[in-house]
């Protein structure tokens, strides 16, 4: 990213009527002296002069022959001109919204993840912020992220750091190159990436994406920012493209293997102009939406482990190491799988932890 003070920080817009009246000062010309030798009416130089009209590419051409200069120069002195009063009328509007970057609480992680750049001034933090989201102001947070506020409904959950999370995962994408989305191809595929849960977290996580950018679905792993409260999140970025964007909750292989499947049913279930956000809990959701949330957690239950074989280990109502072992060998995934939904199910998240296993798969 760039640095985007070099872009804020323009010096004063100085008029190319200016070098104009210097130039004219320097050579002893009058302007009707000057119209004369370029057939420009007094009034139009005198209005350049004065910082009321510009230059225009046939004015520059024809001041350019008669001074000896470059077209060009005189071309850029208009631009400049033109770019600095842009950039700082920009500043000002944002100056007057830098209030809204204080929201973004997860500052100082996404300086920690290298997506801005350290800054202590509120105004510098709101140039970064808005760097960072591609906006050129804070009221189209809402035009592009209307996600976030649509389905978070509870006041803990923080809607700027929401975005900018989801904004990590569209960068992320933007770097995964996929083939247009195939939804049949990606059904056939379940079954296979389901068994990719055997394989070590460095071998699976790079054949994910590499077998769901062939059905046309990105997969990002996102570093979890403060307040957030999820664990995933599906998009799609244009009708070809989807998006998954996950963060492991305590970074539990288990819960990133749920999550990706759950998502996976929004993908496929369910429509593309909604985005589904998936938190860790159901308050956390928009009362429309839990319905959608609830089917995609079944589907992700069933696709990991079917229903049956479940009911049939679950009622027993032992659960060994050595049974959740061979139950685990029995349904083709881990041990860690099997007691991340026991955890769950019983509410007994201390008895079942040592068989969940942690994964960094680059967040």
């Amino acid at each position: 990213m760039g640095n985007i003070m070099s872009y804020y920080k323009a010096p004063i817009a100085i008029h190319p009527g200016e070098t104009l009246k210097d130039i004219l000062d320097e050579m002893k010309l009058s302007q009707a002296q000057l119209s004369g030798r370029t057939g420009l009416h007094v009034k139009t130089i005198n209005e350049i002069i004065k910082g009321k009209n510009p230059i225009t590419s046939e004015t520059a051409l024809k001041l350019s022959i008669v001074f000896g200069m470059s077209e060009s120069f005189w071309n850029n002195l208009q631009r400049n001109y033109e770019e600095t009063i842009a950039r700082i009328a920009l500043e000002k509007e944002i100056e007057k919204e830098s209030k809204i970057a204080a929201g973004f609480t997860c500052y100082n992680e996404l300086v920690k993840h290298k997506y801005v750049e350290k800054a202590t001034d509120l105004r510098e933090k709101a140039r970064f912020l808005l760097n960072f989201l591609g906006l050129t102001s804070f009221k189209y947070l809402e035009r592009n992220y209307s996600v976030a506020f649509r389905k978070s409904s509870a006041g803990k959950v923080s809607k700027e750091n929401l975005i900018a999370w989801l904004r990590c995962g569209e960068l992320a994408a933007s770097n995964i190159e996929t083939r247009p989305f195939n939804k049949t191809k990606l059904k056939q595929m379940l079954p296979q990436i389901r068994k990719l849960n055997l394989l070590k977290p460095d071998e699976y996580s790079l054949k994910l994406r590499t077998s769901l950018a062939e059905c046309g679905v990105a997969v990002a792993y996102v570093p979890y920012l403060k307040n957030t409260y999820v664990n995933g999140a599906t998009r799609w970025l244009n009708p070809l493209k989807v998006l998954i964007q996950l963060t492991p909750r305590n970074k539990s292989e288990d819960i990133l293997w749920f999550t990706l499947f759950h998502e996976l049913c929004h993908v496929l279930k369910h429509g593309r102009k909604e985005g589904y956000i998936s938190f860790w809990e159901d308050d956390y959701l928009n009362k429309n939406y839990k319905e959608l949330e609830h089917e995609a957690d079944s589907f992700a239950s069933e696709t990991l482990i079917s229903g049956k074989e479940w009911d049939r280990f679950f009622g027993k109502g032992s659960f060994k190491h050595s049974e959740i072992i061979n139950f685990a060998r029995k349904t083709g995934v881990k041990p860690g799988i099997i007691a991340g939904r026991l955890a769950k199910e019983t509410g007994n998240w201390a008895r079942y932890s040592r068989f969940r296993e942690k994964v960094d798969v680059g967040v």
